[in-house]
């Protein structure tokens, strides 16, 4: 005798669309490019520490390490340059996936690509570089998503380049009470919208 089990039908939709999903699997160099910055602390954080004990001495190394850490924890500033750096690496991941949820994709599958992910006093800025097949009208459109997909984030705003056709700034409004710049002019302020790399 069969079991009756119930089957949810967006739970098997879910799935389906999973598998058939037009967003292309990254190569091995484009998932280290992403990974980059927590696999130079998966490999550097043992290296440093490994260093420093054998060159100061397990003692002096818990302490240095323990000082630095209660610095952190305890000066504001050290402690909002740490938290800003946190949030560079976590955004553009985020931003990604919700890039990969609101199929903004070109025909290939390649999602667009972020250059650059700078703190700023009201959360981050990001520098996205559309693909060909993908526009920035494409980013306007799921901005709602883009701003649920960063945890924590109170809004998002995505400018356009007026130089640059393809490139689109992105920021991710996290810190209330902060300035927000205020949106370029038509003809563009170039100390707004210029990608410094």
């Amino acid at each position: 005798m069969r079991h009756p089990v119930r089957r949810n039908p967006h739970l098997v939709l879910r799935f389906i669309e999973r598998e058939t999903s037009p967003v292309a699997r990254p190569g091995p160099l484009v998932v280290l490019w992403r990974w980059r910055y927590e696999a130079m602390l998966l490999v550097g954080g043992p290296v440093v520490v490994v260093v420093a004990v054998r060159t100061a001495g397990p003692a002096v190394t818990i302490v240095t390490g323990s000082l630095v850490c209660l610095l952190v924890l305890l000066w504001p500033q050290a402690r909002r340059e740490v938290a800003g750096r946190f949030w560079c690496v976590v955004t553009p991941h985020r931003v990604r996936k919700a890039c990969a949820e609101a199929l903004i994709v070109n025909r290939r599958g390649k999602l667009p690509v972020i250059l650059r992910t700078r703190p700023e006093p009201f959360g981050e800025r990001l520098w996205v570089w559309c693909r060909a097949g993908t526009s920035p009208g494409d980013l306007e459109r799921a901005r709602d998503m883009i701003a649920a997909a960063c945890w924590l984030a109170r809004g998002v705003r995505i400018t356009r380049d007026p130089h640059r056709t393809s490139l689109v700034i992105v920021d991710v409004l996290r810190r209330a009470g902060r300035p927000v710049p205020q949106e370029p002019a038509e003809t563009g302020e170039r100390t707004l919208t210029r990608f410094r790399p």
